[in-house]
Order: structure tokens, then C-alpha cells, then sequence
């Protein structure tokens, strides 16, 4: 697994999604992958919803449940299966009524985590 790829997870386990989103990106510039994109968009909604946003993060959950979709139930060692049930969960909580982008989005301590899984390394030849 890319080493971009296990930083960005760290950093996202650590709530600092702008840094894990730069992470992804950095994979992505190389890889292209509706995968790449998809995590990216969750760490930006993250980001967004810890600033109190409400359009933005409702956007980017939107696009990331819908690419990651093609990658269930597992990709790179992700439960993909969880992270779109995990992404489901933060879309309930911005309501259609929500007012938008103001600082009074979802009060971040309402906001559930998602911890993402490293994936074990892949034992050597024997």
C-alpha cells in the first residue's frame, strides 16, 4: 500500500482531514481513481463539518457514498461497506432544513467518528 495512502488514514483517524484530504490528493494525482475521490470527498466533508458548513459537506457525502459505492464491500483493505453506512449516518444528521454554511451547522460534537482500518501489510515470501 502507497505510503500517502496509510498517512492519509492516520491523519484521518486523527481528525485532521485537511491534511488527510491533501494526502488522498496526492495519491489521487497519480492514480485517478473514483476510490482516491470518494475518500477525498469524506475527508473534506469532515473538514467542512467541524467548521460548522452544511452545503458543502452535504455535497461532498453525497459524491463520496456515490463513488465509493462501486468499491463495496471491500477495497485496499477498507470496509467500504462501513464507510457508506458511516456516510449515510453524517447525511441524516444535516437535514434538507439546515441552514446553509452558517456557523451553527451540526454541532461538531454531535458529529459520530469513523475510524479507518489500516490495512495489514502483506506478509513477506517465504
Amino acid at each position: 500500500m502507497p505510503t500517502h495512502h496509510i498517512r492519509a488514514i492516520h491523519l484521518f483517524n486523527a481528525e485532521h482531514y485537511r491534511e488527510a484530504l491533501l494526502a488522498f490528493e496526492e495519491r489521487w494525482h497519480a492514480e485517478r481513481s473514483d476510490f482516491l475521490r470518494g475518500l477525498i470527498n469524506l475527508a473534506n466533508a469532515m473538514n467542512q463539518l467541524r467548521l460548522g458548513l452544511v452545503a458543502g459537506p452535504r455535497r461532498n457525502l453525497t459524491v463520496a457514498r456515490a463513488l465509493l459505492s462501486a468499491y463495496e464491500p471491500q477495497h485496499e483493505g477498507l470496509d467500504i461497506v462501513r464507510i457508506r453506512a458511516y456516510i449515510a449516518e453524517l447525511q441524516a444528521l444535516i437535514s434538507d432544513e439546515s441552514p446553509l454554511d452558517t456557523p451553527h451547522g451540526v454541532p461538531w460534537a454531535q458529529v459520530p467518528r469513523l475510524h479507518l482500518s489500516i490495512p495489514p501489510s502483506p506478509a513477506p515470501d517465504q
